[in-house]
């Protein structure tokens, strides 16, 4: 079952509440007991079709960011009309989604595919169950919308294996125009996020990797606060699943698993890039001609932010390569770069960003 999101309490909520005993409002606080065990099993993730499916539910919401309703405006234009129609039922409603639309990949470390395929094979035994609650969420949160005729439709008329496999092809089609262009810097980003959880986790514990993850989340004890109306008793027996995502925003979203896990829904940003999710530039033939192959192939990648290891495994080139050609383009003025920890995080300036976006030959 899907719990309640926070969107953005109006209260003079700190920047960040203190550990234990934050001050609450009566009645909006749940409560996630974790114990010894869950807390032993706390793992990081994300998930190409959770991506998807966030991506929808942030831009039917009117608490957009900027960058969302920039993206927005720039996909809705390229997917046909009305669509995408069963994904927009169970999302665009103002619900909020089904368990079965939010899977959770360790590490990310799948393609789409076989994400896709693990929707269409799953047991569809609870997938009535948890358009139930899709429509029931619709209405208790006031908003107007479908009670999911065609879902309804195609459930009645063919069972849920036929339902799952359209909206799998809905799935790779949204894909394929929203998120397939700016995929590059999204999942730079989600890594850039669990690379500084797992050097938080190392430095500080595992309860204030939890708490850093969001200002809604604070501990008292051994339980998990989190800034929601309480809907259920919720416990994460077997461990807690902590999935980022580029979409939340200022939102937690709490799913419970039937492993007798927790995931926890989370927005990136702490460590991530705050890029501005432009879809990856060809390189223009004068830039290689005035900076070489080399500079002018790693200027164009560092719209988002990338350490020297980084763009060594996408370049194919070694540490001391890259570090060399780094080191002449930001005495040129066309990088910035800054300590994080032991690492030197680098992106283009704003003289890189003209040089790389303006034809230079006439």
């Amino acid at each position: 079952m899907v719990l309640d999101p926070i969107v953005a309490l109006n209260s003079a909520l700190p920047a960040r509440p203190p550990a234990d005993g934050p001050a609450r409002r009566a009645g909006v606080v749940q409560a996630l007991e974790i114990p010894a065990e869950g807390l032993r099993n706390v793992r990081f993730g994300w998930s190409m079709v959770t991506e998807a499916t966030l991506s929808l539910w942030a831009a039917a919401g009117d608490d957009q960011a900027p960058w969302v309703r920039r993206w927005w405006s720039d996909v809705r234009g390229r997917l046909p009309p009305g669509r995408p129609r069963l994904l927009r039922e169970i999302i665009g409603t103002g619900g909020y989604p089904p368990d079965f639309l939010l899977p959770v990949v360790a590490g990310g470390s799948t393609s789409l595919d076989e994400e896709l395929h693990a929707l269409v094979t799953t047991s569809t035994g609870s997938i009535r169950d948890d358009l139930t609650c899709a429509i029931a969420d619709a209405k208790r949160t006031g908003r107007t919308g479908p009670a999911l005729p065609l879902a309804t439709r195609l459930l009645d008329a063919r069972g849920e294996g036929a339902y799952l496999a359209a909206l799998a092809d809905e799935l790779r089609t949204y894909w394929a125009a929203a998120l397939a262009p700016y995929w590059d810097g999204l999942r730079a980003d989600l890594e850039l996020e669990f690379d500084h959880r797992a050097r938080t986790l190392a430095a500080d514990g595992v309860q204030t990797v939890i708490a850093d993850m969001s200002r809604h989340l604070a501990w008292s004890g051994d339980t998990l606060l989190v800034d929601m109306p309480p809907r259920a008793r919720l416990t994460a027996n077997a461990g807690l699943w902590c999935v980022g995502s580029a979409f939340m925003g200022d939102r937690i979203l709490l799913t419970s698993r039937p492993d007798d896990t927790v995931a926890i829904y989370f927005a990136v940003g702490a460590a991530g890039a705050t890029s501005g999710r432009q879809p990856i530039r060809l390189i223009s033939r004068d830039l290689t001609e005035l900076l070489g192959a080399t500079r002018a192939a790693l200027l164009a990648t560092l719209d988002i932010v990338h350490t020297t290891a980084d763009l060594a495994r996408r370049h194919n080139l070694s540490a001391a390569t890259v570090s060399h050609h780094l080191g002449i383009l930001h005495k040129a003025g066309l990088l910035h770069r800054r300590r994080d920890g032991k690492r030197v995080l680098y992106r283009r300036s704003p003289l890189g960003n003209a040089l790389t976006r303006r034809k230079i030959s006439q």
